[in-house]
């Protein structure tokens, strides 16, 4: 698939280097500049977007101000030179969360978790709800297939608006599905809910920094009413 990109920053040096890093991704083919939120916003009404690449301290109207405003929000990627709005972004189902200066190979792995989620998009899959209430297996309806995932594989799973992220060590797949009903369907034992867009298997919860869980290259945020519930 072919994928179009919306930079919004008000620092020409910024859109200099996230131009660059786009253009060695081939599944975005194309990409515009605006560097302020009245700009994207105008542009938006216009054009159809599928990645918003955002920074948060703009003037005229902050990232997170102008991304609350939007009825429909494209896959959106915070690139920012502050740490502390993490909480704030993922609240909005940002898909990821970039400090500045931002290194190529973490732009490229934040740019195709975002290709890779719309791909997915594409299928429609559902959870398949079992009566037995803790089942060994998750079933997925993709169309006419269905895909057991094993309960045990899960490392955890990221809520997007509408949809939800199912992260296994080799896999990943979107599902339309709740977080609220996903984790009663996961049940307590061997999940942990940390933030109203993330549950962790107890088995990631390893190494905790600054209110967040890190592991194979993820952070995840621990959400304030969340956190009693994580053994430091």
């Amino acid at each position: 698939m072919n994928y179009h990109c919306l930079i919004i920053d008000d620092e020409p040096i910024a859109h200099r280097i996230l131009e660059g890093y786009l253009k060695e991704i081939k599944s975005i083919t194309s990409f515009y500049h605006a560097y302020n939120a009245p700009e994207a916003r105008q542009y938006l009404l216009e054009n159809s977007v599928d990645i918003l690449l955002l920074d948060i301290q703009m003037p005229e109207e902050t990232g997170i101000a102008f991304l609350k405003s939007l009825e429909q929000r494209p896959v959106t990627i915070f690139t920012t030179a502050f740490l502390n709005y993490a909480l704030d972004g993922y609240e909005l189902g940002v898909l990821d969360y970039l400090v500045k200066p931002v290194r190529f190979e973490r732009f490229q792995q934040a740019v195709e978790r975002a290709t890779e989620f719309l791909d997915l998009q594409q299928f429609k899959s559902d959870v398949q709800k079992s009566e037995t209430g803790k089942p060994e297996t998750i079933t997925i309806q993709s169309g006419q297939k269905q895909i057991e995932i094993q309960r045990l594989a899960i490392t955890h799973i990221q809520g997007l608006k509408d949809y939800a992220i199912i992260h296994t060590p080799t896999k990943r797949f979107v599902v339309r599905e709740t977080m609220r009903d996903l984790a009663a369907l996961l049940g307590s034992s061997g999940f942990v809910r940390v933030h109203k867009s993330f549950i962790v298997s107890e088995e990631k919860l390893v190494y905790l920094h600054r209110q967040k869980i890190e592991f194979d290259g993820f952070q995840i945020p621990v959400g304030r009413t969340y956190k009693v519930q994580i053994k430091g």
